[in-house]
């Protein structure tokens, strides 16, 4: 099962998500003047120029959206998850129904009144057959321009006296350590091993959990693999070679796989905090 929880790559740049906008807006009008699906056969004026107006239904709400979508990834320290992606795509989608409604009863249909009972008729029958082409297309375009952002450590915005509190599902799981002292976490099919820095040295602690579970309650906790989670603070090295890589970090010798999605993120990081 897909963890909604887990990081994937967001498009930030503003221009990439209006090339991301502009295309699935052509591909709209594309599709209704090529396939007339639903009977755009009919003749009237300017028809193709009509139609192709469907495609600022899609690209108008794409960027208005955009700055509310930028406003939530950063609130969480530059990371966007499969959920935040699934409320986007909907929503967003939402919004392009509503667009291309508007658009169809006044502009085309000349309509001055309608019902709530019209929009959704309009949404079931002419949205919802699109959703199949339009949304794969549109996922892939959101990954092909999408990136991981790793942040850069910053010594100085540390709260080393932060303290947080890890529960796993049984009462007596329980572990209150300094945010900065977590070190990385290692699922193991119903439990997960969390390693943390203690004065005598690396301590390890094991809880009856989800991996997604718990990396809600560890905000330095970043998911470089299905069954790691990491402390970016306390990465040493990247390794490996483009069919296997991995990661060292300071205070432990263990070597931590990484998903391709991360390498070049990481690679970023170490690049810039070596100059």
């Amino acid at each position: 099962m897909i963890s909604l929880n887990k990081t994937i790559a967001y498009t930030k740049n503003w221009k990439h998500t209006f090339w991301t906008a502009l295309l699935l807006g052509v591909l709209l009008p594309l599709l209704l003047i090529t396939l007339e699906p639903f009977d755009n056969s009919n003749s009237f004026s300017y028809k193709y120029v009509i139609l192709s107006g469907y495609a600022l239904c899609i690209i108008i709400p794409i960027l208005l959206v955009h700055p509310i979508e930028n406003y939530f990834y950063e609130i969480q320290t530059n990371r966007w998850f499969i959920l935040n992606e699934v409320f986007y795509i909907i929503s967003t989608l939402f919004i392009i129904f509503l667009f291309a409604f508007f658009y169809h009863f006044y502009i085309i249909s000349g309509r001055t009144s309608f019902t709530f009972d019209l929009i959704w008729d309009f949404i079931t029958s002419f949205g919802f057959p699109f959703i199949p082409i339009i949304v794969p297309f549109w996922l892939y375009l959101r990954s092909k321009y999408g990136l991981i952002e790793v942040p850069m450590y910053d010594e100085k915005n540390i709260e080393k006296n932060k303290t947080i509190t890890i529960n796993g599902k049984n009462k007596s799981e329980t572990l209150k350590i300094y945010e900065s002292d977590f070190v990385f976490a290692k699922a193991q099919q119903n439990y997960v091993d969390v390693y943390y820095r203690t004065e005598t040295g690396i301590q390890q602690k094991t809880f009856r959990n989800t991996l997604s579970n718990i990396m809600k309650q560890l905000p330095k906790a970043w998911q470089v693999h299905r069954s790691y989670l990491v402390n970016l603070d306390y990465l040493k090295s990247l390794e490996g070679n483009a069919r296997k890589r991995f990661i060292r970090i300071h205070e432990t010798e263990e070597t931590i796989p990484i998903s391709q999605v991360y390498y070049e993120a990481l690679h970023k990081r170490l690049s810039n905090s070596s100059q």
